[in-house]
């Protein structure tokens, strides 16, 4: 799976969760509007910090089937680069 689709199984489970909320009594409509827009904005600026790190872009692309290899240079800065073509679980990251 996918970030795109966590997001999106995310955000029907929100839209879910609110209709049975409303349905039920616990909130109103101004209120559910509310808290939709809240999560719509925070939901994805903590999705962002995580899913855009050097070492979620690697595992990401690491796990295309297409992908045979990722090539680093031969001193990358990025540590997060450099843990990944020393950790022997990801064959097919390396700096050669």
């Amino acid at each position: 799976m996918n970030q795109d689709q966590v997001l999106g199984l995310v955000r029907n489970l929100l839209a879910l969760g609110g209709g049975i909320a409303v349905g039920r009594g616990w909130l109103n409509s101004e209120q559910l509007t509310l808290i939709g827009g809240a999560a719509g904005t925070l939901i994805p600026l903590a999705w962002t910090l995580f899913a855009h790190t050097d070492s979620a872009k690697i595992a990401a692309v690491a796990a295309l089937p297409d992908v045979r290899k990722i090539v680093t240079i031969a001193s990358p800065a990025s540590d997060a680069v450099k843990a990944a073509v020393a950790d022997a679980s990801q064959p097919k990251v390396s700096n050669i």
